[in-house]
């Protein structure tokens, strides 16, 4: 038994050695070498971590702010409630514990913006100081120490995204009962200012020290991953939303919405961490043919 564990231990050791060989031996400038130094830069950073603080920051502000706007933009308080029971298309116990979740802001409006403009102004600004801090370090750029023209920085992305949760709820009470293809028409001009916000707001919070270019791919990897977490919420989430409550009822619901809104930061943190190995890239590559 001995001998065989030692033989199961070595080969496990050697084929380890092996991968660890495999992977200094990729070219940075190649396809395998991009993907382990955004992996690299990802680990790095503390990715996971400012994911989840990303993940707080977000429930603590943006979600209630959204609740309270949603609330004033239709008098029926049951009206969120109903809209995304619908689209989700919950049934049974897991319904009547969703909407129990979302009711409250439209039956008391006043307690709830209180509770919101406090969470806001006690935490709204970690949501832009967290994005910098993910992209500072997979850039390898020193913005630990926040100056007082940052937190203007941290303020015009939390402002971009409550006008965005805005605009978006204005739209749906104008376009209710009103033909589909608008919606979709409209689909465009979302994407388009949604890629701009990816573009822009590291930019910023970077000082401007980094391309605009170099920025873009990390813009259309966050895009293309929040639509399919989109597309996805029609099956996963639903299955969370059932599974959780089932076993911790209210709390179990609350549960799987934080962790969908981890996968949406983790997603930020991502393209944080892909943009700076696409750029090096490109970089070794112009210097290789400069050289040629």
């Amino acid at each position: 038994m001995a001998d065989k564990k030692a033989s199961y231990y070595a080969r496990a050791k050697g084929t380890a050695e092996r991968g660890q060989l495999w992977v200094e031996r990729q070219d940075p400038a190649s396809s395998p070498g991009v993907t382990i130094g955004w992996f690299r830069r990802y680990v790095a950073a503390d990715g996971q971590l400012y994911a989840v603080l990303l993940t707080a920051y977000l429930f603590l502000t943006v979600l209630p702010a959204a609740l309270v706007i949603d609330s004033y933009l239709d008098t029926d308080p049951n009206a969120l409630a109903n809209d995304v029971v619908e689209r989700l298309g919950l049934h049974g116990a897991t319904e009547a514990l969703f909407r129990s979740v979302l009711q409250g802001a439209g039956g008391h409006k006043l307690t709830a913006t209180l509770i919101a403009l406090g969470s806001v102004a006690l935490f709204g600004l970690g949501v832009g100081r967290v994005l910098q801090l993910a992209h500072a370090r997979a850039w390898g750029l020193d913005l630990r120490k926040a100056k007082i023209a940052d937190q203007a920085r941290y303020l015009n992305v939390l402002l971009a995204i409550l006008l965005a949760i805005l605009l978006y709820g204005v739209e749906g009470k104008v376009l209710h009962d009103k033909a589909s293809w608008i919606g979709w028409a409209l689909a465009p001009f979302w994407a388009f200012g949604a890629f701009y916000f990816f573009v822009w707001a590291p930019r910023m919070l970077l000082h401007n020290r980094v391309p605009r270019r170099d920025i873009v791919p990390g813009a259309a990897f966050t895009l293309v991953c929040l639509l399919g977490v989109r597309l996805a919420s029609h099956y996963l989430l639903v299955n969370w939303l059932e599974w959780y409550g089932k076993y911790y009822g209210g709390l179990g619901i609350v549960m799987a919405l934080f962790f969908w809104v981890t996968i949406i930061a983790t997603v930020l943190v991502l393209a944080a961490a892909l943009s700076p190995a696409l750029a090096h890239r490109r970089q070794l590559r112009r210097e290789r043919a400069a050289a040629a």
